[in-house]
């Protein structure tokens, strides 16, 4: 009988991946948004960021460390933050290279 490799490799990255960032939150300042059009196929790349889905981005920066964040949102909780709205975000950094990735607005 073979025994697998996969499942031992899978919770490795698991593991990694789980303890290769730290999860943070707290309150922050809307400073901007910004809408990214979808693209369709065969359509000429108008913008860098576009994908086949479009983006609602609001921009925040924290008010703890100045830190500013890019978050995406869905179109109804985008269309109705303002500038200067505070806002709860929670995210991800890596502890490596202090990458924000998976920020979210509650």
């Amino acid at each position: 009988m073979k025994k697998s490799i996969l499942p031992g490799y899978m919770a490795a990255l698991l593991f990694m991946g789980v303890a290769g960032c730290e999860k943070k939150n707290g309150d922050a300042i809307v400073i901007g948004k910004d809408y990214v059009a979808a693209v369709k196929q065969g359509q000429a790349l108008k913008d860098e960021r576009a994908t086949n889905h479009e983006q609602w981005i609001v921009k925040v920066r924290m008010l703890d460390d100045g830190r500013r964040i890019e978050v995406r949102a869905d179109q109804t909780q985008w269309e109705k933050l303002r500038e200067n709205d505070q806002v709860k975000v929670t995210y991800r950094v890596g502890k490596y290279t202090g990458t924000v990735w998976d920020a979210e607005i509650q």
